[in-house]
């Protein structure tokens, strides 16, 4: 996108501007992004004129720059390609006031205003199917509603319990007893009168697909447990890839550590056959002479703050998603944080040209293929 002579830009207010004579670095603070040019500080100074109330025909008039035009131009052309100016082509609707930081956000990925309306009503459009309301699933839907989703299909079947309370959010001792989508849903609404909530009171097997018509969905978060997160992901995964939805595995979590659950991208990214693959190869190991004894009161510890955190990291991806951001952290990457050393260590998971899903003679690969 090249800036024109009559285009309005903003220096926006987000960037930080430090001058070292010389060299100018402009920091996009959300990002924690440095773009380091050679500029004389006098120039950068004059980069604060641009408000967006004129045009750059006026800047340069004001600023004795008519005659350097040529000069100028592709200067602030690169700026606004880095998204340190902002164009001024369209005005921000009324939702501007309820999520002023989710704009600001997405100023980060755009070269303008009217692109940065396009994504958030792709965000406000989009359908999100969340399975399971426990302490990931809630926390996840909370945070995209927070961040302006406004369509949502619940699925779960349980009801809340006095041991959800300590670790799964939207949930009252008042509610103890009630179906969770419906005490959720009105949680939700809570928050948000204009947020249009559907559910689905079942339990994610091998037949819901089939039981329940879901209609359209733009992206699936599969957070239910039962009996595993790896057997609920690989029904998900095999209904979503043939209809090419984007799909996330919502997190899994120990007293220790939390599992950053991966984002599944049809026909682009590693899909959930191509993780077990190569998670099988990692664990590789002569089994001949293993037995696994059963423990049955084996509990699996649940830690608030680290489930926030992975569904945090979910939410954070799926809006990405939503938005048609291409810098996703979790395709094709499996992800532990440790909380006992306060890292995370990182597997790459490539995609599998053998794969039986998505490799060159996968099941789906005609299907996804770009």
């Amino acid at each position: 996108m090249s800036v024109e002579i009559n285009d309005r830009l903003k220096l926006r207010p987000s960037v930080a501007v430090v001058s070292n004579g010389d060299v100018t670095e402009f920091f996009l603070s959300d990002i924690r992004k440095t773009i380091v040019l050679r500029m004389q500080e006098e120039v950068a100074q004059l980069l604060f004129g641009l408000d967006g109330n004129k045009s750059i025909a006026d800047f340069l008039e004001v600023n004795g720059l008519s005659g350097q035009t040529d000069e100028v131009l592709p200067l602030l052309d690169f700026l606004n390609e880095n998204c340190v100016l902002l164009k001024m082509d369209q005005d921000y609707g009324k939702d501007y006031n309820r999520y002023p930081r989710v704009y600001s956000l997405l100023e980060n990925y755009s070269q303008s205003q009217g692109q940065v309306n396009e994504r958030i009503k792709k965000v406000q459009g989009a359908r999100v199917m969340i399975i399971g309301l426990g302490s990931v699933g809630t926390w996840v839907a909370q945070s995209l509603l927070m961040s302006s989703v406004k369509h949502f299909l619940l699925v779960d079947a349980d009801r809340v319990e006095l041991s959800n309370l300590h670790r799964q959010c939207g949930l009252t001792e008042a509610s103890i007893g009630e179906l969770k989508t419906e005490t959720f849903t009105k949680r939700l609404l809570e928050m948000d009168s204009e947020v249009q909530i559907e559910s689905i009171v079942d339990w994610l097997d091998e037949g819901f697909f089939e039981r329940h018509e879901i209609g359209h969905v733009d992206l699936i978060i599969n957070c239910a447990d039962k009996p595993t997160v790896d057997e609920t992901s690989y029904i998900v995964g095999k209904y979503a890839m043939p209809h090419g939805i984007p799909h996330i595995v919502g997190g899994g979590y120990k007293l220790h550590q939390s599992l950053v659950g991966q984002v599944v991208i049809p026909g682009k990214t590693a899909c959930l056959e191509c993780f077990r693959m190569n998670l099988d190869d990692l664990n590789e190991i002569d089994t001949s002479n293993i037995r696994k004894l059963e423990n049955k009161n084996r509990r699996i510890g649940s830690f608030p703050p680290l489930s926030a955190l992975s569904s945090a990291i979910t939410a954070n991806e799926a809006f990405k998603v939503l938005a048609g951001l291409d810098n996703l952290v979790m395709a094709g990457q499996r992800t532990e944080f440790l909380l006992r050393k306060l890292n995370f260590a990182n597997v790459e998971m490539q995609r599998r040209h053998d794969c039986k899903w998505c490799g060159y003679e996968g099941e789906y690969y005609q299907l996804q293929r770009d």
